[in-house]
Protein backbone atom coordinates (compact mmCIF):
# COMPACT_ATOMS: atom_id res chain seq x y z
CA UNK A 1 0.00 0.00 0.00
CA UNK A 2 1.51 3.44 -1.17
CA UNK A 3 0.87 7.15 0.65
CA UNK A 4 1.74 9.83 -1.14
CA UNK A 5 4.32 7.59 -2.96
CA UNK A 6 5.90 5.62 0.11
CA UNK A 7 5.77 2.46 1.65
CA UNK A 8 3.53 2.44 4.34
CA UNK A 9 4.96 -0.80 5.54
CA UNK A 10 9.10 0.46 5.13
CA UNK A 11 7.79 3.27 6.40
CA UNK A 12 6.65 1.60 9.52
CA UNK A 13 9.94 -0.54 9.56
CA UNK A 14 11.72 2.95 9.08
CA UNK A 15 10.24 4.50 12.23
CA UNK A 16 10.31 1.47 14.49
CA UNK A 17 14.23 1.57 13.71
CA UNK A 18 14.29 4.74 14.93
CA UNK A 19 12.49 4.12 17.74
CA UNK A 20 14.07 1.28 18.84
CA UNK A 21 17.50 2.54 18.32
CA UNK A 22 16.39 5.36 20.59
CA UNK A 23 15.81 2.84 23.30
CA UNK A 24 18.58 1.10 22.94
CA UNK A 25 20.72 4.25 23.53
CA UNK A 26 18.18 5.10 26.77
CA UNK A 27 17.84 1.46 28.23
CA UNK A 28 20.97 -0.89 27.38
CA UNK A 29 19.91 -3.83 28.70
CA UNK A 30 16.01 -3.77 26.79
CA UNK A 31 18.58 -4.42 23.50
CA UNK A 32 17.14 -8.32 22.94
CA UNK A 33 13.85 -7.67 23.87
CA UNK A 34 13.27 -5.17 21.08
CA UNK A 35 15.65 -7.14 18.58
CA UNK A 36 12.88 -9.74 19.34
CA UNK A 37 9.68 -7.63 18.85
CA UNK A 38 11.34 -5.96 16.12
CA UNK A 39 11.82 -9.53 14.01
CA UNK A 40 8.11 -10.87 14.96
CA UNK A 41 6.75 -7.23 14.06
CA UNK A 42 8.91 -7.30 10.71
CA UNK A 43 8.16 -10.87 10.17
CA UNK A 44 4.03 -10.62 10.33
CA UNK A 45 4.34 -7.96 8.16
CA UNK A 46 6.96 -9.43 5.26
CA UNK A 47 4.32 -12.66 5.87
CA UNK A 48 1.25 -10.32 4.97
CA UNK A 49 2.68 -8.22 2.56
CA UNK A 50 3.55 -11.67 0.58
CA UNK A 51 -0.40 -12.74 0.97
Amino acid sequence: MALLGINISGLVLGLLAILFGVFVLVFPRILRYLVAFYFIIAGVIAVINAL
